[in-house]
């Protein structure tokens, strides 16, 4: 019965490991994506506003 709970311990460990890991990474790549977007957004508006006609 000892093994089962030792087994069920290392599962439930390294499932809340790789769930720590997913959720950072999902951060660093919701705020990575949000400064690529306001970057392009930037250089959009830059450009259009440098060649606007008149």
């Amino acid at each position: 019965m000892s093994e089962i709970k030792g087994q069920l311990l290392g599962m439930l460990l390294v499932l809340l490991l790789f769930s720590a890991v997913a959720g950072v990474m999902w951060g660093v790549f919701d705020r990575s994506s949000k400064k690529i977007s306001d970057r392009v957004d930037q250089e959009t508006s830059f450009v259009s506003n440098r060649f606007q006609i008149g």
